[in-house]
């Protein structure tokens, strides 16, 4: 990780509370579930959707009205790419992808494990969007435009626009954001996608192609926020991700968040709060705000905390908010917060939360922490 980075969001731990650590303090709401592989959160029109493992496969699960129940759609070999929005006439919908090759998802930090909140599109093939209507249980595929070799994935949808990422080989291995609407069924519209790196410092050039893909997606009216990963030599450490916001015209794009690298336990001297690493989560979309969870990890990888970033549409970087639980993923619906919240403060065999069958997540409600503004800008991964 880059050192600037480094004391910056160590400063930025320090302002939030001194002894960050998992907290005790929870929603006094019971848990509405509980997950022994972690899971994407998504939530909208009075609906929470999750995936669930079972024995034949993933689940797609939702709660609603006070109860939860397994929605009508046949398993998954991971996690579902599912996002809560709704149709043209304003009923809520559930929009996902199928494949003939379901892609990986990975969990947010280093327990390993099954399951996960983040999509590894690269590892899918022949992705294409379905829909199922939440009120009658129907499931269809949307008639959008797919030439030959193309693979969508992370769809979301609001008022019958569905934004969504594709791999397209005409575009090598940079993925594209686009916006399809039963309105102008024909026609696609391309939306920003994040930055691509150069390799200046090589004489001969990228010796391998950049690769810039979307690992998590969601729109609402005004706006798409996703989770955008570069895996190239021009890039330090293990990688770098950016939470991109998009208005959803196309007018304007903003980096709202962003990372890079990687680092082991650093020396005694850094104090108790001193960061080894910081883990995206995928982000929401909330009206003209981006919500977007970030996973700290600190005093040698003994402690962790979760903090709460926004960004609204207009300029600037908006704020931070401490969580007073570790959560994996958020979601929000009729002004609610949820949260995936793991049971342990590390998983078996790993360096962060997560879930597993001995030690399962809460689906549960959380509060929205205090905003404080932020002053400095995003961090750049790379340049």
């Amino acid at each position: 990780m880059k050192g600037g980075m480094t004391a910056a969001l160590a400063t930025a731990v320090a302002a939030l509370g001194a002894a960050f650590g998992v907290a005790a303090a929870h929603a006094a709401a019971p848990p509405i579930a509980f997950v022994t592989a972690a899971t994407p959160l998504s939530g909208g029109g009075g609906w929470l959707v999750w995936s669930a493992q079972t024995r034949g496969g993933w689940a797609l699960m939702a709660y609603h009205d006070g109860r939860v129940a397994q929605l009508p759609v046949a398993l998954r070999e991971q996690p579902f790419d599912a996002g809560v929005g709704s149709d043209a006439g304003g009923a809520p919908v559930v929009t996902f992808s199928r494949c003939r090759r379901v892609p990986s998802v990975r969990t947010v930090g280093e327990q390993g494990g099954p399951g996960g909140a983040l999509v590894e599109p690269q590892t899918g093939i022949g992705c294409r969007v379905r829909l199922l209507e939440l009120r009658t249980g129907r499931e269809r595929a949307l008639p959008i435009p797919a030439p030959r070799g193309v693979s969508d994935t992370t769809p979301s949808m609001w008022r019958g626009a569905v934004t969504f990422a594709r791999h397209d080989p005409a575009h090598g291995d940079v993925w594209q954001v686009l916006t399809w609407s039963a309105g102008r069924p024909r026609r696609l519209m391309r939306l920003p996608h994040g930055r691509i790196p150069s390799c200046p410092e090589d004489p001969h050039g990228c010796t391998r192609p950049a690769q810039g893909m979307v690992a998590a997606l969601d729109r609402d009216g005004a706006i798409v926020t996703f989770l955008w990963v570069v895996r190239s030599q021009g890039v330090i450490g293990e990688g770098a991700w950016e939470v991109r916001v998009d208005r959803t015209d196309g007018s304007a794009a903003a980096l709202a968040g962003g990372g890079s690298g990687h680092e082991a336990c650093p020396a005694p001297m850094g104090g108790p709060h001193e960061l080894e690493y910081v883990w995206p989560e995928p982000p929401i979309a909330v009206g003209p705000t981006a919500l977007f969870g970030e996973l700290y990890a600190f005093s040698c990888f003994q402690g962790f905390a979760a903090v709460l970033g926004t960004h609204t549409a207009a300029r600037g970087h908006a704020g931070l908010g401490r969580l007073e639980a570790v959560a994996l993923a958020v979601a929000r619906d009729h002004g609610r917060l949820y949260g995936l919240v793991p049971s342990s403060p590390v998983a078996a065999g790993g360096d962060s939360p997560g879930c597993e069958p001995s030690a399962p997540c809460a689906i549960e409600q959380i509060e929205m922490p205090p905003i404080r503004r932020e002053a400095r800008a995003p961090f750049v991964p790379f340049q």
